[in-house]
């Protein structure tokens, strides 16, 4: 029974944590698609829950060219349209794909949605729900063997 109690305490908690993320991300101007939403799911044991979701939008470093088709969907999306008329959108995602791929992502434009949703502040009021979910139970328990110990005298 305690442990039900404490992973409801816990469950209640990841999903509010889910819930706000979901409005920071839908607030942040940067939805484009919907896969990031689908994207976040929790991954319940017991006495602990795990959250799960997509990193792209903490940018990325320079390195590889990142999938062109990607970017094409996502300047389609945006409906962005190339600079240069004789410019077409995959020339453009390309373009795209290849200064990323030499320069990374410019860091001004991340969005840091789970360090500005999962705060220490935010983990420390979690911790002491749980804590005090637990206390409370440890002293319903001497308190139940008190009152026996005392019937037994």
């Amino acid at each position: 029974m305690d442990n039900i109690n404490q992973q409801d305490i816990i469950k209640s908690e990841i999903e509010a944590l889910i819930a706000d993320i979901i409005k920071v991300y839908e607030a942040s101007g940067k939805k484009v698609s919907g896969e990031f939403k689908k994207g976040l799911k929790a991954i319940y044991e017991e006495d602990k829950a795990i959250i799960q979701g997509y990193t792209y939008l903490a940018g990325r470093r320079a390195g590889k060219m990142p999938p062109i088709e990607n970017i094409k969907r996502w300047i389609e999306q945006k409906g962005i349209q190339p600079f240069e008329k004789s410019m077409t959108t995959s020339s453009l995602a390309w373009a795209i794909a290849k200064n990323i791929a030499k320069k990374g992502t410019n860091s001004n434009y991340h969005l840091k949605i789970y360090e500005q949703v999962i705060t220490p502040e935010r983990i420390d009021k979690i911790i002491k729900k749980v804590s005090q979910f637990n206390v409370n139970n440890f002293l319903d328990e001497v308190s139940i063997e008190l009152q026996l110990l005392e019937k037994n005298i």
